[in-house]
Order: C-alpha cells, then structure tokens, then sequence
C-alpha cells in the first residue's frame, strides 16, 4: 500500500465514522467446478425468479488505492472482438467502464503496443479462471474490466463489484503496521502463509458504515500483491478470509511468481511509514 492508498485509507475511515456513535489433484478439482458451475446456475434461477438480477451494471464505490468516494461508472460492452486466446479454457469477456456516464472511452486509452495489449489481456484471463474456481460459489460471474490490468468486475446476488487483483512492482520490504479500530469497525489481521510469508487481512466501511470492503495484502519478491473487493450498496460478497483462500492458493503463487518476474503494471512509489 503506497502512501497515496494509506491516505486514501484514512480519509475513508474517517469519513464514514464522524457521525457514528502444491498442485491439486485434477479430479477433485473437476469435481469440484462441476458443483460449483451447478451452483451458480441454480443461483441464477432463484435471483432471475425474484426479479434481482438487473440488465447493466451498477455503479461501484470504490476501495482505498482505487479513489474512494468516486462511484464506478456503468459498464458497457467492449467494441472490439474476444481478447486474444490464454491459457485457461474458459473465455471471460471482458466490460469497458466510462470514465463519463454515456461516453464510451477510447480503445487502448494508454496506447500500448498490440502484443503488450494481448499479454496483459492474457494475465486478465488467467486471473479471471482463478477467482472463477476459487471465490465462493455465490459469485456467478467474473468479467476483466478492458484495458485497465488490476480490475475485474463480478456477479453476486445481481449485483456487480468492483474486484482488484494487483502484482505491482514496489521497493518496500516490510508491510506497514496491522492496526484495528473496532469503534470504526476497521478490522486488520496478520496471517502466516506459505511457509513464512505474512499477509494482512482487512475488513472496512466504505462511504458507510453499513457496507464493508475486503482486503488482503501481502509482499512476494519485488512486488505487493492486493486483492480486494469493494462493496456496493450492499456489503462486498467475498470475506477476507474468502479472499485469503485465493492467495494461498498454489496456482496463484504461481500466477503471482511469474507476474512479479513479468511485470504487467507500473512500480509503485514507496509507502511512508505513518505518513
């Protein structure tokens, strides 16, 4: 967390306190998707049947480190065609977001080369494919959010959030301090991991105090690796510890391993301790 997202972190939770009072065996993991394929399409049923799922996408508020308090514009299908073939055998298409309400932003916004576009859609769908078997089953769908490497939006209970997955490029060695404030219902929680790697886990309001954001965060290599997902109007669907099962993932380490040594986003700035 650079010093910009601790800012942002801190702005957050005062603004929505001041008036409170190894590789698995393929079988089970077949197994497994099967049921939870099974699971989300009874899940889509029942939603459909009570009228909650909705035609577009809801906006978004958004987590610290993503400009809390700026709400995630609508999102519109994506003009281009499938992005180029991965790994995974599963396709997820991916959704653009307007930065404007009702203007669709341009194609390849930071004009990157066509074959860097195509291996940063590529790392897309490799994360998509993990959060699809890994997140809860409730979660119904993941969709990569088009030219923008961190983001991911998904499904649950007919409503959209916001979901980050990041491997950036950072100098800092340590994390910052684990802190909770009950009284805000900020809570922080260090978890060891994968031999003797630490991970904080966070839950936070966000813009309210009702609805909750997840968090967790940890350093691997040269990177600081975030998974989050930010609530809606409704708190966000996936717990910290939901998120924590993601990361300890083996396939995931190693999706985090080959990102830290192929870079798909900018170096962030060192984080100031207490700044």
């Amino acid at each position: 967390m650079d010093s910009h997202d601790i800012s942002l972190l801190r702005d957050t939770m005062d603004r929505t306190t001041d008036d409170l009072p190894p590789l698995p065996d393929l079988a089970p993991l077949a197994v497994r998707k099967g049921r939870r394929r099974r699971t989300r399409a009874r899940l889509a049923i029942v939603t459909t049947a009570f009228g909650a799922v909705t035609a577009g996408a809801l906006g978004l508020t958004l987590l610290p480190g993503a400009n809390t308090g700026v709400a995630m514009p609508a999102a519109v299908p994506p003009s281009t065609g499938a992005t180029p073939g991965a790994a995974p055998s599963t396709h997820y298409p991916s959704v653009v977001f307007e930065e404007t309400p009702g203007v669709t932003p341009p194609d390849n916004p930071d004009g990157l080369p066509e074959a860097e576009r195509e291996r940063l859609a590529a790392h897309q769908q490799r994360v998509a494919a993990l959060l699809d078997d890994l997140l809860p089953a409730t979660v119904t769908e993941i969709r990569p959010v088009k030219d923008n490497v961190r983001w991911y939006r998904i499904t649950a209970g007919g409503k959209t959030f916001q979901t980050t997955v990041s491997v950036r490029p950072t100098d800092d060695r340590t994390l910052e301090p684990c802190l909770s404030a009950p009284a805000r219902k900020f809570t922080c929680e260090a978890v060891t991991f994968a031999g003797n790697r630490e991970a904080q886990l966070r839950s936070m309001p966000v813009n309210t105090s009702d609805t909750m954001g997840s968090d967790v965060t940890f350093l691997y290599g040269g990177s600081r690796v975030t998974l989050s997902v930010a609530p809606e109007n409704v708190s966000a669907p996936v717990t910290p510890r939901q998120l924590m099962t993601v990361a300890e993932d083996p396939r995931f380490l190693d999706l985090v391993r080959d990102t830290d040594e192929h870079p798909v986003e900018k170096k962030a700035p060192p984080a100031i301790p207490g700044g």
